[in-house]
């Protein structure tokens, strides 16, 4: 699997340039699969925000009548077989 030194230099340029964020990224491996979940959050507000924005994503991504994960599986199948 690839390093995540990029994934850390972006989150220290986030905090250096006082933005708060969740950075959640996913490495898949042939055996085994890890994530790395970064984090600056220092307000209420900011914590709120984020919080919101979490559930928007994950509510469209994990939805089968949505185009979030469910359809980009769905194209990448049909992708292949025409190839």
């Amino acid at each position: 699997m690839a390093t995540n030194d990029f994934i850390y230099d972006l989150a220290k340029r986030l905090e250096e340039d006082n933005i708060e964020f969740l950075l959640i990224t996913v490495q898949k491996g042939k055996e085994d699969h890890n994530s790395t979940a970064l984090y600056n959050i220092q307000t209420i507000d900011g914590s709120d925000i984020i919080y919101t924005t979490f559930e928007e994503v994950y509510n469209v991504v994990g939805s089968p009548d949505t185009e979030g994960i469910y359809g980009a599986d769905e194209e990448e199948d049909d992708d292949d077989e025409e190839n």
